[in-house]
């Protein structure tokens, strides 16, 4: 159910429903009183909207980070259970984080396009550090890495013809 505001919402803003605007509450209470100074005072602005049923393009960062930090630690699954997961990964979805974040998913997707109908030579994951780590798949035509982070996925680097 969307809320009804009764105009549309500015360029760049994110609507809420009822069931968004509920959870998105209930985790500030938990994170406000954490916060301080600046960024206690955009968490306040993030509230208001919230309960407004509209965040501005300029607090949709702050929507998108506090739905990541929740989804991260599986707090939205513990607490909101699958449905309450479910609300705030499409709420995610919906800010310009989340638009970037399908952008690299089809932008991997297309790359991984290049090695459909050629047999794999070799598979690879390597750890560069925590958290940040390579997969390489190799064909006889094409060698694709991607870099995969705990928050991003991208093609690092793409290889045509056959590495010697």
């Amino acid at each position: 159910m969307v809320a009804a505001t009764g105009t549309d919402p500015p360029a760049g803003a994110v609507t809420l429903d009822d069931d968004e605007r509920e959870l998105v509450t209930l985790e500030l209470r938990t994170l406000l009183p954490a916060l301080r100074d600046d960024r206690q005072a955009r968490y306040e602005r993030l509230r208001a909207a919230v309960d407004a049923g509209v965040v501005p393009g300029e607090l949709a960062g702050e929507l998108a980070s506090l739905c990541e930090l929740t989804l991260q630690t599986a707090r939205a699954r513990q607490l909101y259970r699958a449905e309450g997961e479910k609300i705030l990964t499409d709420l995610l979805r919906r800010t310009p984080r989340g638009r970037e974040l399908a952008k690299q998913i089809s932008d991997v997707n297309a790359a991984l396009k290049a090695l459909e109908g050629h047999a794999v030579d070799s598979m690879s994951v390597r750890m560069r550090t925590i958290g940040h780590f390579t997969v390489t798949v190799a064909t006889e035509a094409v060698t694709l890495t991607l870099a995969v982070r705990p928050d991003t996925i991208n093609v690092e680097s793409v290889e045509v013809g056959q590495a010697e």
